[in-house]
């Protein structure tokens, strides 16, 4: 399958393909699969590929706790609206993503 990196939804493409190493990486308790997710991420952006607000599913929500892979849920004080998933946690996202985060800890 080939990406056009110009088309308007390749960003979105992308990142769906991470979320599902995201939920691999989560269902197979593989800590070098969220590092490959971080240094594949980094990667993208290096080259100018925008980070999506959905690119935070490989992380736990701070706010709701969703896992990795789930969608976040309504919690009081902080509803999502149109969004799948919390601004805290895209925000997490971006630091981990940037180096600033330690990498998820595994699911036991």
């Amino acid at each position: 399958m080939r990406i056009d990196v110009n088309e308007p939804d390749s960003a979105e493409k992308f990142w769906d393909g991470m979320r599902q190493v995201a939920a691999a990486a989560t269902r197979h308790q593989d800590h070098e699969l969220f590092e490959a997710i971080v240094q594949i991420g980094t990667s993208a952006l290096a080259q100018g590929v925008e980070l999506v607000p959905s690119s935070g599913f490989f992380l736990h929500c701070p706010v709701c706790s969703a896992r990795s892979g789930q969608r976040c849920i309504n919690a009081p004080g902080h509803p999502l609206g149109d969004d799948r998933l919390h601004p805290e946690r895209v925000e997490l996202a971006e630091k981990a993503i940037r180096g600033e985060l330690p990498l998820p800890e595994l699911l036991r």
